[in-house]
């Protein structure tokens, strides 16, 4: 999904391409066809932000966009009209060519900040998807999307892709690995994590959650639509990491709250794991940036005398080579961001891998 949203800014930009570099081929009078592409790149680019996460790029493939469709807005009238065009007035050949500038610079930057390509596929594993519903403490699928119930977060499921029965039978055994991510990231920022422990036999399920407990960010905004849209899940993340930059005590207060809902969260995620799975199934805790404490205390609930449900726990923040702990796999999923904390596109799933290592290694002392 994050590539997708790679090639959807190339599309941008592609067409920006074509209804700027126009103003160099008119040989004659004709219909201005290409203008077109100004308000349909207007609109890929809005879609862009409400369909993935916010980004300092996608808001600047926007800003080009706008400015691309105010400046052949005469030129789209002209189109709608079908009226011949026999010339360039010298003010829209220079805004023309200041946007094909625009668009050949930012272009090459989203190609070297693209995120790295990878299917589930690639790891023998697939990927489902489903929208939550309900609160942290009655936490469930929302059967019908037309339901009109409240969306409450994103759930994922990484699993095995396998046919054979005995692969099957033995992979049953294993315990479904749950995980919560943290207000500066989201599962995707995970997802090369995931599909390599799903390639090791593991089910993973995890959850964005935006229930009306996670709602942190709350106060940094005026009026009821404000608030909505800084807490929803196409800007939150984008907006706890730029406070974070602008205001980093305001951002460690808002960790710290974070930190205290983890057991909550966790306790919720594995209620709905059991609904899912069967009372009897075994899970295991993965953690990025949470306190033992908090951990501890989710297990408790789950784990008495005569029943352990919870099996264990992995902290990935206490491996020294995980230099990107509550954002996620960045060198794979945001190239930006890891360009700002002094760290490369990496392709070859390193860290993600050595980590995924890691934790099958402590699921299997846990059993």
């Amino acid at each position: 999904m994050l590539y997708d949203c790679f090639l959807a800014q190339l599309l941008v930009l592609i067409m920006i391409f074509f209804c700027s570099v126009r103003v160099f081929f008119l040989k004659k009078a004709r219909v201005d066809c290409f203008a077109v592409f100004a308000p349909l790149s207007l609109i890929v680019s809005v879609l862009i932000l409400f369909f993935f996460d916010f980004s300092y790029i996608s808001i600047t493939i926007l800003l080009l966009s706008l400015l691309v469709f105010f400046t052949n807005f005469r030129s789209v009238l002209r189109l709608h009209a079908q009226l011949i065009v026999d010339g360039y007035s010298p003010v829209f050949v220079i805004f023309s060519i200041l946007n094909l500038i625009a668009a050949a610079v930012l272009t090459l930057f989203v190609v070297l900040l693209r995120p790295v390509k990878y299917r589930p596929e690639d790891f023998s594993a697939k990927k489902t998807y489903s929208i939550l519903t309900g609160r942290l403490d009655n936490l469930r699928i929302r059967e019908n999307y037309f339901s009109g119930e409240k969306f409450s977060g994103n759930l994922f499921l990484y699993e095995p892709s396998v046919s054979d029965e005995i692969t099957n039978e033995l992979y049953s055994s294993n315990p479904i690995v749950i995980f919560a991510p943290g207000i500066r990231s989201t599962s995707q920022n995970y997802e090369p994590y995931f599909l390599l422990l799903a390639q090791k036999g593991y089910k993973v399920l995890s959850a964005d959650l935006y229930t009306p407990e996670t709602n942190l960010l709350s106060k940094y905004a005026d009026g009821n639509f404000s608030k909505s849209v800084i807490e929803s899940k196409f800007f939150r993340r984008f907006a706890a990491i730029h406070l974070e930059k602008i205001d980093p005590k305001s951002a460690e207060e808002i960790l710290k709250k974070e930190k205290e809902l983890s057991t909550k969260k966790y306790e919720a995620l594995t209620n709905l794991a059991l609904k899912i799975f069967g009372e009897d199934k075994k899970v295991f805790y993965v953690v990025d940036e949470v306190d033992f404490d908090s951990i501890y205390a989710a297990m408790e609930k789950f784990n008495t005398e005569s029943k352990t449900t919870v099996a264990g726990f992995f902290s990935m923040n206490r491996v020294d080579e995980y230099q990107t702990a509550g954002y996620g796999f960045i060198e794979q999923t945001d190239v930006l961001l890891a360009r700002e904390k002094g760290l490369e596109r990496e392709d070859k799933f390193f860290i993600p891998r050595y980590i995924a290592n890691k934790t099958q290694k402590a699921i299997m002392e846990a059993k």
